[in-house]
């Protein structure tokens, strides 16, 4: 059994000048992924129900963690989506919520009164579906810690170990989301994005656990740091029919160059060699068969077999189009143990930066999904039976 401290005083988070309290959690069976072979510090465990914001530093050691150890080179392997042949009606999920609420006609449903590591495999099949359909789905006030969020995770694909993020240091396929008052340079990162979209098969659905809200407000008041989101469905929906003939004929490059050459500059590391991919520029997703535009500003570099001028001048426009739609986006205000889980096939998004220097930390997990392609038979959103 691993053991916490029973009562671990734990000052200032949350920006508060007094300490919270957290307690011994027992340490049930969580079946977690194999973990690689090489992971720093072998002699460190998170323990069970505390924050690896606490119990990490509390080890003497860097967080998030940058020690390098090397993964294997990316490959293709085996992925079938969990939502296929589940229920389009999604019973058994609506049925244990006490409230479902689509919060924009267009992307973004809360459910009420349900609890993530409480729910069967036919209820998480439902909700993977609703994620592929709403493009992101909201849950507050979650009894879920790290074990069980990446157990959680790991349900719906093999897990995203980035290639330069910080980590937690036993548990690699952590990604945390943490700034503070060292984040002179925060805002760089709030640009229109679907997660790590340079590797062979990115992500699909990600799992985002915020628990630590920055006091920005006036007098200390909790609130800043939301997240938006937009629908890759109805952005390419809105496109005219003769630019989107022409979109699902190309293809573009996805680079984590860039990426991996900031991580060296600054402090940190390089797990794999970075790559380049080519990606269809408009993709079909293999659960709702509909089209969803597939660039952004991050990671999309160019468009395969155009002069730059003309490559430059599509991407600018689709980038703007994905920035500008707002009858096409969601934004959500969290608040303490609120969970995200959206999909990166078909959304993308940007988080606010507007709580420097305060502190803002949440824990992420991404399962891997299909190698992105196009299917001319795939249909528009507004072709689609509605949820």
């Amino acid at each position: 059994m691993a053991v916490t401290k029973e009562d671990i005083t734990v000052p200032g988070v949350n920006g508060a000048n007094e300490g919270k309290l957290l307690k011994e959690v027992p340490d049930d069976e969580v079946n977690l992924p194999r973990k690689p072979l090489n992971l720093p510090h072998p002699e460190y465990s998170t323990p069970r129900g505390v924050s690896p914001l606490i119990s990490v530093p509390q080890a003497g050691l860097q967080y998030p963690n940058y020690t390098p150890f090397k993964l294997p080179e990316l490959v293709e392997h085996q992925f079938t989506d969990r939502a296929i042949g589940s229920d389009p009606k999604k019973a058994a999920l609506f049925g244990a919520a006490t409230e479902v609420k689509h919060l924009t006609p267009a992307i973004g449903t809360e459910l009420v009164g349900i609890q993530l590591k409480s729910l069967n495999d036919v209820q998480k099949n439902e909700l993977s579906r609703l994620v592929a359909e709403r493009g992101v789905v909201f849950l507050r006030d979650q009894d879920l810690d790290v074990h069980e969020q990446i157990a959680f995770g790991a349900y719906f694909g093999e897990l995203h170990i980035h290639q330069m993020a910080g980590i937690i240091p036993d548990l690699p396929w952590v990604h945390p989301i943490h700034k503070d008052e060292t984040a002179v340079n925060g805002r760089s990162h709030q640009i229109w994005h679907s997660d790590v979209s340079y590797e062979i098969q990115p992500p699909g659905l990600t799992l985002l656990r915020m628990d630590t809200l920055p006091n920005a407000g006036p007098d200390g008041y909790e609130t800043g740091g939301d997240t938006i989101w937009a629908s890759g469905y109805h952005i390419y929906q809105s496109l005219s029919p003769t630019l989107r003939g022409i979109l699902e004929t190309l293809q573009a490059k996805h680079s984590g160059l860039e990426q991996a050459e900031k991580a060296l500059k600054g402090n940190g590391c390089l797990r794999r060699d970075p790559i380049e991919t080519v990606h269809p520029v408009v993709r079909t997703h293999p659960v709702t068969g509909l089209k969803t535009l597939f660039v952004n500003e991050n990671f999309t570099k160019e468009i395969v077999g155009l002069e730059k001028r003309f490559s430059d001048t599509i991407l600018d426009l689709l980038n703007r189009t994905i920035a500008e739609s707002y009858e096409y986006q969601v934004r959500w205000k969290w608040t303490k143990n609120a969970v995200a889980i959206w999909d990166n096939r078909a959304t993308f998004h940007t988080g606010i930066f507007d709580y420097y220097p305060h502190l803002r930390h949440g824990l992420r997990v991404a399962s891997q999904a299909e190698r992105p392609y196009f299917d001319p038979s795939s249909k528009l959103q507004c072709e689609a039976t509605r949820v």
